[in-house]
């Protein structure tokens, strides 16, 4: 089996006890436990992903080459994660225009696929490190923004993927790699996003009765 699939099956198991052990607690509490556990999960999978993509890049091309093509894409992620945690009212909107271009991008090679290929092979799978590059800062724009990076995590997870897929414009299988622990990410954000509003719908209903 796949080493993606068996991450994206952990990351499921992981979430699915989180919520079942949080059930007794209240709904805000139960959001809180729920988007840590799914930053954490995040984290670990970019941790792993960047190991493997830094030794790709340094198997080949390797020599500074390698390095460079390493640091054009970690120094940015991580630049953009911390600002997400420290600015993240303005670091939202240049995550969501980064994701857009990125995406845009993707319909334009997909239209294109002879350039598509050259463009792997000159540059590695450059779609599938820019979707963990992406998704690194949006998972930890989510500790502050749930709701808002759960959606831009859902949407880096599937719409690359799907319009590769529809236009059959290139591999599959590393994207999918990288696609499928965001999704499952922004998932368990949009589920915690829920419990805090559907919780505080609840407050409000009873604080009306009483």
């Amino acid at each position: 089996m796949d080493v993606s699939v068996i991450l994206a099956l952990g990351a499921i198991v992981v979430v699915a006890v989180v919520i079942a052990m949080t059930r007794q607690q209240d709904p805000q509490r139960r959001a809180t436990v729920l988007t840590r556990t799914g930053a954490a999960i995040m984290a670990v999978f970019t941790v792993l992903a960047g190991i493997v993509i830094i030794a790709y890049a340094m198997q080949d091309p390797g020599g500074n080459a390698g390095l460079l093509i390493t640091l054009v894409w970690l120094v940015p992620t991580l630049i953009l994660a911390a600002a997400a945690w420290f600015w993240p009212a303005p670091t939202a909107p240049l995550l969501l225009a980064l994701a857009s271009a990125f995406i845009a991008a993707c319909l334009w090679l997909a239209f294109d696929p002879a350039a598509l290929r050259s463009f792997v092979g000159d540059n590695g799978p450059i779609i599938a490190v820019s979707v963990v590059a992406l998704a690194f800062p949006a998972a930890v724009l989510g500790l502050k923004r749930t709701a808002l990076a759960g959606w831009l995590l859902v949407a880096l997870g599937v719409l690359p993927l799907l319009i590769t897929l529809i236009a059959r414009s290139g591999p599959v299988a590393t994207l999918i790699a990288a696609s499928l622990v965001p999704l499952i990410t922004g998932i368990s954000y949009l589920a915690s996003a829920r419990m805090v509003t559907g919780g505080a719908a609840t407050g409000d209903h009873h604080a009306a009765a009483t």
